[in-house]
C-alpha cells in the first residue's frame, strides 16, 4: 500500500499566484488540468500543469443566492464536480465545461443531494477514482454520514449513500481523502476533525477496500493534516500537514517497518508557512496550494528536484 522512496529535494519549484479564498484542489484524469475554488469570486478555475500561473475560470461566478462551493473532482469528458453548500442543504453538482468561458453554475449538468446540516465545512474533501468510477465525499458534519460514496458511469453519478462505507472507530473522523494506486479510499482521520484543532497523539492514515472494510490504520507521523494525493508516476503517498516538531509542508509518507509492525515515516520534501492542499497530477507536477489569505500556487517537478533543478 504505501511505498518506500528516497529522493533527495533541491529544487524544481516553480510559484504561482492563485485565487484568493482557495478551497480544495482537483485534477483530472489525464493529468493536464488541475481545479480550483475561488471562494471570493464564487467560481471554480482551471490551470494548465505546465502553466500555474495562467488560469480560466471554468464554472461561474455564482450569485449570492446560489450554493457555495467547498471542495472539487474531476470526472471523465470535460466534467466537474463540486460539492457544494446552500444554508443546512448539501449537494453535488458537476458540470460539463467550455472552452470558450465559464459554465453558469445554477445550470449544473446534475445536481444529487446529500443532505441537510448546519456544521461547519472544513473538512469536507472530494476523492475521484479514475480506474473502477466511482467518488466520495468525505468530512461531511454531523447528523451527515461522514463518509457517502456514489457510483460513475460516465458523466452520470448516482445516488450518493453511506453504504459499503467506511465505520469509523469512534471519536475519529475524515479531514482529508485520496484514492490509492488500488483503487482503495485512503482517509486521514483526527480525534474532534480539523475544526477542533490538530490531535496531541496525530493524525492517523487508514486504508478502506470498495466494501468499506479496513486494511490498515497506522499513526501518519504528521498533526494538522490538509491534503492528501498519491503520485500518478510510482503510487507514492504525500500530504501537506505538519509534524509534532513544528515543521509544515510538503511530506512524502514512506512505509517503514519497525518492531515488526508497518508505520509512516514522514519527509519533508518542501517547507510551507501554510499549506492548504496537494495534487500529483503528473510524474513532473506536484500541485501544493498553500499561503494565508491569497491561495497561491506551488508546482514542484519531482524530476528536476531530484536532479538538483536540471530538466
Amino acid at each position: 500500500m504505501l511505498i518506500a522512496w528516497s529522493l533527495a529535494w533541491a529544487g524544481g519549484r516553480v510559484e504561482a499566484d492563485g485565487p484568493p479564498e482557495a478551497g480544495r484542489l482537483g485534477a483530472t484524469a489525464n493529468g493536464q488540468t488541475v481545479c480550483r475554488i475561488d471562494a471570493r469570486r464564487r467560481l471554480i478555475q482551471g490551470f494548465d500543469v505546465a502553466r500555474p500561473a495562467t488560469g480560466r475560470d471554468l464554472v461561474g461566478p455564482a450569485d449570492a443566492s446560489a450554493p457555495d462551493f467547498v471542495a472539487v473532482g474531476c470526472l471523465p469528458g470535460d466534467v466537474v464536480a463540486a460539492v457544494c453548500r446552500s444554508g443546512e442543504e448539501w449537494s453535488l453538482r458537476t458540470y460539463r465545461t467550455q472552452p470558450d468561458g465559464p459554465v453558469d453554475a445554477t445550470r449544473p449538468l446534475q445536481e444529487t443531494l446529500i443532505g441537510r446540516s448546519a456544521g461547519p465545512a472544513a473538512e469536507v474533501d472530494l476523492a475521484v477514482s479514475h480506474v473502477r468510477g466511482w467518488l466520495a465525499v468525505t468530512g461531511l458534519p454531523p447528523p451527515l454520514p461522514p463518509v457517502v460514496r456514489a457510483a460513475v458511469a460516465g458523466v452520470r453519478v448516482g445516488p450518493l449513500s453511506d453504504r459499503a462505507c467506511p465505520v469509523l472507530p469512534d471519536g475519529l473522523r475524515p479531514v482529508a481523502a485520496a484514492v490509492s494506486p488500488l483503487d482503495e479510499l485512503v482517509l486521514i482521520l483526527r480525534a474532534g476533525g480539523r475544526s477542533a484543532g490538530g490531535d496531541p497523539a496525530g493524525d492517523q492514515l487508514a486504508y478502506y477496500d470498495l466494501a468499506g472494510r479496513e486494511l490498515l490504520r497506522v499513526d501518519s507521523g504528521l498533526r494538522d493534516t490538509t491534503g492528501l494525493d498519491f503520485s500518478r508516476a510510482d503510487g507514492t503517498l504525500w500530504a501537506t500537514g505538519s509534524e509534532a516538531g513544528g515543521r509544515r509542508g510538503l511530506w512524502r509518507l514512506d512505509a517503514a517497518v519497525a518492531a515488526a509492525r508497518q508505520v509512516v515515516r514522514p519527509v519533508l520534501a518542501a517547507a510551507f508557512d501554510r499549506p492548504l492542499d496537494v495534487v500529483c497530477p503528473s510524474p513532473r507536477a506536484i500541485i501544493v496550494l498553500h499561503g494565508e489569505t491569497v491561495g497561491s500556487i506551488a508546482s514542484i517537478d519531482p524530476v528536476a528536484a531530484a536532479s538538483g533543478g536540471r530538466p
